[in-house]
């Protein structure tokens, strides 16, 4: 379960500021623990929700920037704030890279309601759910294994999906296409445009067979609102070599990203590509 908390854009805090903050909000440069130490109070809270809660996450114009772990069912309760009723502040600590809670929800998409103006958004992330309890492996990305898996080794996986992201810009660059990459505040990877055309790209990276690769709830929707205009690049089979990937290693792929053609199986999902289910 996940407390999500909306953050706006980096504002400067009153001087009578009740955590004596400097400024909250989201700011680029800011470390994650001054991020946190920014923006973890000053909130309406249900007390009972905050004492099921074991996570919190602050997300940016959707995204997810950071995660933490919380003392529960530690909070402190903030007074003098500007709407002279009590709030509150959660206590915890920031998740580092590597931890298998930093590793899942950082960068993914909070949904809110339309048009909602409540920065807290409480319930089950799907996830997550289970992840923590689970006997999992430290990799599950494995050679010789079909379909892709979460790989748990921070280093490792954010080095194969740099490698399959820059392959595929590079790919359509080569053909003449400008691409922007997108993928830090966009469910999808890097949007090219030549012309009049614009498409929108996403990459998947595994040291396996990639028969099936691993798409989320905001990739499947943006592919089926924009059909046709969607591509995907996968990288089955890679290697690393000495901490770094090998790029004569494995296969390389690009198809067309229409979900409903090929098998949606729900994790968030797993897409087993067209002509390759068996």
């Amino acid at each position: 379960m996940v407390i999500n908390i909306r953050l706006s854009d980096r504002t400067t805090a009153k001087s009578d500021d009740p955590l004596d903050r400097d400024w909250y909000g989201y700011d680029p440069g800011a470390t994650p623990e001054q991020l946190w130490a920014s923006n973890r109070g000053d909130w309406f809270l249900d007390a009972k929700r905050i004492a099921r809660e074991r996570w919190a996450a602050l997300n940016y114009e959707g995204r997810v920037v950071l995660v933490a772990e919380l003392n529960d069912p530690d909070h402190e309760i903030v007074t003098g704030t500007a709407t002279g009723k009590p709030k509150k502040a959660l206590r915890g600590r920031v998740l580092p890279d590597g931890h298998p809670l930093h590793e899942v929800l950082m960068g993914t998409w909070v949904d809110y309601a339309p048009g909602s103006r409540n920065s807290i958004l409480y319930g089950a992330d799907p996830e997550v759910d289970g992840l923590m309890d689970a006997d999992l492996p430290e990799a599950w990305d494995l050679p010789g294994a079909v379909g892709q898996g979460l790989q748990m080794d921070a280093v490792v996986r954010k080095a194969i999906e740099n490698a399959a992201q820059n392959r595929l810009m590079r790919y359509y660059r080569d053909f003449g296409w400008t691409v922007t990459d997108t993928r830090h505040n966009r469910p999808y990877d890097a949007v090219a445009v030549r012309g009049d055309e614009r498409i929108y790209l996403e990459a998947k990276g595994t040291q396996i067979r990639g028969d099936s690769v691993i798409v989320t709830r905001n990739e499947v929707n943006h592919a089926r609102q924009h059909p046709g205009l969607c591509m995907m690049g996968v990288w089955s089979g890679m290697r690393m070599t000495e901490g770094v990937v090998d790029p004569e290693a494995g296969v390389f792929r690009v198809l067309p990203f229409n979900p409903d053609d090929g098998q949606l199986l729900p994790r968030d999902f797993d897409w087993t590509l067209p002509g390759e289910a068996g």
